[in-house]
């Protein structure tokens, strides 16, 4: 058999292979901007669903779910005739990694685009120990100087970033300004820890009380239980 004619066999074969038998990802979520704990469905196969906890004050337990060319998320419900019907609210395609990070922004009200999802690789060697990921969810450009790292975010855009302790031992130095016409005005300025064992998430967005910009973070402990050991004598 030609070499093409193999492939389209074994993709055709790893296509039909039940959830139980495909590839895994632990998938951990969390959501902006602040609002009441959410469920949300994510589609593993026809008639099938997970649910998934949206919130935005710590990130969701993770979750073991089946890695497939899209990840589509929503709300399942099953007609007086017993029909399945699943409405989507948002999809992205699954990173490489197999563990992921899926931060959802609330978009609005329609139903099939109500998020936008950004995948982050959350493995340690990824979005891992000491890391800060910064999205500016404002209408106008933000630039930051944190431990040493110097970015700039125009609306919509993210950042991975590393800092350095630069303000003494376990502490580094961090700004953020936005721009307003032609100058650049700070809103937010401090020492930060410098995180030992977790990764931070930073969303900046637009305060329409206050005309300025605001920010959210969260702090997500990367730690893990030692394995278990054997007590002599037990």
């Amino acid at each position: 058999m030609p070499a093409a004619g193999r492939w389209c066999m074994l993709l055709l074969a790893a296509g039909s292979l039940p959830v139980a038998a495909q590839q895994q990802v632990g998938i951990e979520c969390v959501s902006f901007p602040k609002r009441e704990v959410e469920k949300i469905e994510l589609l593993v196969k026809p008639g099938k669903t997970v649910e998934v906890t949206l919130q935005s004050h710590t990130l969701s337990d993770p979750l073991m779910v089946p890695r497939m060319p899209v990840w589509r998320f929503g709300k399942s419900e099953t007609d007086a005739e017993g029909n399945f019907k699943f409405t989507t609210h948002a999809q992205v395609v699954p990173g490489p990694t197999p563990r992921q990070l899926l931060v959802f922004i609330h978009k609005g009200r329609a139903e099939n685009d109500r998020f936008m999802i950004v995948p982050l690789d959350g493995g340690r060697n990824g979005f891992g120990d000491g890391k800060m990921f910064f999205v500016n969810l404002s209408h106008r450009p933000v630039a930051g100087q944190v431990g040493g790292k110097r970015f700039l975010l125009l609306p919509g855009k993210h950042v991975i970033i590393k800092p350095e302790a630069d303000r003494g031992e376990g502490f580094c130095y961090a700004v953020l300004r936005y721009q307003q016409d032609e100058a650049w005005r700070t809103f937010f300025s401090t020492n930060w820890p410098i995180l030992q064992n977790a990764r931070g998430l930073v969303f900046t967005y637009d305060d329409p009380r206050s005309k300025s910009i605001r920010l959210h973070s969260i702090v997500d402990s990367l730690f893990e239980p030692p394995p278990e050991v054997e007590v002599p004598g037990s």
